[in-house]
């Protein structure tokens, strides 16, 4: 079978590159299409393009409504005449809405993938075209029929989506060397993901932003720690250089794209304010925090009733947990959690033919 499987963020490009992997395994054919985005595309460079056909298509469509809408539109158009030529016998995609449309348009079942059910634009425009939804358990069923979608086409896996690439990651020596990551002296923080979708209501005034923190956690430290900053957007970057610059080495800020699971186990903790990153720290043993506004998103909640995720609202609460959590990176919970855990990629990749077949 020929599968055609739509990347656009660097989450979906380290997801897919397992389910890939274990899709050729099962002896299907696979090409991605991504969309032109500055980790995604950096991502796919270093994992998909040495294996897979893969097509650049579109762009993203930024923090505003209109130009999401006026890029998908125009993504959706690229899309056509490369998948009218492939000819793909199934559609994977972690609810694109182009690759959902498309698919639908041209006669090509979708198979959506999600663990983000508070992602309300994407689940309403991608779930009542899809053939099914691949999901982790602990996501209840419910959270997903409201958009369209039938409990009988619900596909739960055993897993939250991090266990695949954290089971087949190797350390990046060229990130190693460059960064020399030889002692665990830094704390990595991933800011918030301002321009989803589903963030561009938050309301961030009542946000511990990175800002307010640091300063007191590098002063109350002594320098001990650092603080490795990596931004997602261009923007970040410069903002954050700016903000911090009069802290010299003690705050790093990113600017290129990096293996960050090879940066998070290297490092002391991880201070969070979305899901992936926070979830990878997490499930390799790293004291996690999470700053994230509004509701903790249930794949979240679930590592925090674990007792492996901390949620924290104050700037004395994250530097006082820090400093604690920092003197011993083993978490009790860790281990037994990762090994009770179902690979999503070889679910996936197990059912797809069946699936099909709903």
């Amino acid at each position: 079978m020929k599968i055609w499987i739509d990347a656009l963020t660097p989450k979906q490009v380290l997801f897919f590159n397992g389910v890939a992997e274990e899709l050729v395994s099962e002896g299907h054919e696979i090409f991605f299409t991504i969309r032109d985005f500055r980790e995604t595309s950096g991502l796919a460079d270093k994992y998909l393009r040495r294996k897979y056909v893969v097509w650049d298509v579109g762009r993203y469509g930024g923090g505003d409504l209109r130009g999401k809408l006026v890029s998908s539109l125009e993504r959706s158009l690229g899309l056509v005449d490369i998948i009218s030529r492939e000819k793909p016998d199934a559609a994977v995609s972690f609810t694109s809405p182009d690759a959902a449309r498309v698919a639908f348009g041209l006669g090509i079942p979708h198979i959506a993938v999600s663990d983000t059910p508070h992602a309300v634009a994407v689940s309403k425009l991608t779930l009542p075209l899809s053939r099914a939804l691949y999901t982790p358990w602990i996501i209840p069923k419910n959270r997903w029929t409201r958009y369209g979608i039938s409990r009988s086409r619900i596909m739960q896996y055993r897993g939250l989506d991090p266990v695949v690439w954290i089971l087949r990651h190797d350390i990046d020596g060229e990130t190693v060397e460059k960064y020399g990551l030889d002692n665990m002296g830094y704390i990595v923080v991933r800011p918030i993901e301002s321009k989803a979708s589903y963030q561009l209501n938050t309301d961030y005034t009542r946000m511990l932003s990175i800002e307010k923190w640091v300063p007191r956690f590098i002063r109350e430290t002594n320098g001990e720690y650092k603080v490795l900053i990596i931004p997602r957007y261009i923007d970040q970057i410069t903002y954050y250089k700016g903000i911090f610059r009069k802290y010299g080495d003690n705050v790093i800020v990113l600017e290129q794209v990096v293996d960050g699971l090879t940066i998070l186990k290297y490092s002391s903790g991880f201070v969070g304010y979305g899901g992936t990153m926070t979830m990878e720290a997490a499930l390799i043993g790293k004291p996690t925090l999470t700053l994230r506004p509004g509701r903790l998103p249930e794949c979240i909640q679930y590592l925090a009733n674990r007792g492996i995720v901390k949620r924290v609202r104050s700037i004395k609460a994250v530097v006082e947990t820090l400093r604690e959590q920092v003197k011993n990176t083993e978490m009790a919970g860790e281990k037994p959690l990762i090994i009770e855990m179902e690979d999503p990629a070889k679910y996936i990749a197990e059912t797809i033919a069946d699936v099909l077949n709903l």
